[in-house]
C-alpha cells in the first residue's frame, strides 16, 4: 500500500478549502437506519461515512445497496474493484484504514474528486465532525485513515436516481458527472 500512497500523493495539491458543508456526522444514521434520498431533505441531520458517501452515489446517477463498508469491498454486482491507483476518477469509493488493520470491518470510506490532476476526497469522518472535502494526503496524515486500502468503481447506472441538482444544492457541484442515461428505460434499472 506505501506505492500506492506515495502515487497518489503526487497527484494532490493544495487548494481553497473554504468549502462549508452542512452535512453533521452522526454515527446512528446509517445506510441501515436512513434511506439515502433523507440525506438531501435533512442534511443537517447528519449523515456516517457510508450514507454520505451511497446518498451521492445514487444522485451522480449509480446504484448501489445499502452496505456496509467491509460489504461494499466484496461486492461485484454493484461495483469494480479498481487496482491500479492512477485509474481513480470522480466517483470512485475509496477505503481508508489503520495501518495495522488486517480486515475491511468498519473502515472508512470517501468519494474521491479529481480536480485537473489533484486527488480530493469527499468524506464525513467522526474526527472532523462534518463533511469536508481534504487533499488526499490530509485524510491519510489521520492515524485512523492512514491507509488506503482499496478503490472501487459504481458501475450500475440509474437514469432514475440522477439528481445533479441535489448535489448542487448541497454544495457539490463538482460531483456531477458528465452522464449520459440511455435514450430509453429498461426494466434492467433497478429503482430505490
Amino acid at each position: 500500500m506505501k506505492v500506492i500512497t506515495l502515487i497518489l500523493q503526487k497527484r494532490c495539491k493544495t487548494f481553497n478549502k473554504e468549502i462549508a458543508l452542512p452535512i453533521p456526522y452522526s454515527i446512528r444514521r446509517t445506510p441501515a437506519t436512513v434511506a439515502t434520498h433523507e440525506v438531501f431533505s435533512n442534511p443537517e441531520a447528519g449523515t456516517n461515512c457510508e450514507l454520505l458517501v451511497q446518498a451521492f452515489v445514487r444522485a451522480r446517477g449509480f446504484y448501489i445497496p445499502a452496505l456496509r463498508s467491509s460489504e461494499l469491498y466484496e461486492d461485484q454486482l454493484f461495483t469494480r474493484l479498481i487496482d491500479d491507483p492512477r485509474q481513480i476518477q470522480t466517483g470512485d469509493i475509496l477505503g481508508f484504514c489503520e495501518v495495522e488493520k488486517i480486515d475491511f470491518y468498519g473502515i472508512h470510506v470517501g468519494l474521491a474528486w479529481v480536480d485537473n490532476r489533484n486527488l480530493r476526497v469527499v468524506h464525513n469522518a467522526r474526527h472532523i465532525g462534518q463533511a469536508q472535502v481534504e487533499d488526499l494526503e490530509e485524510v491519510l496524515a489521520y492515524e485512523k485513515h492512514a491507509r488506503l486500502v482499496w478503490i472501487k468503481r459504481p458501475i450500475l447506472k440509474n437514469p432514475f436516481l440522477f439528481n445533479p441538482g441535489k448535489l448542487q444544492e448541497l454544495g457539490f457541484p463538482f460531483l456531477v458527472p458528465s452522464y449520459n442515461p440511455p435514450a430509453t428505460t429498461s426494466s434492467a434499472f433497478i429503482v430505490a
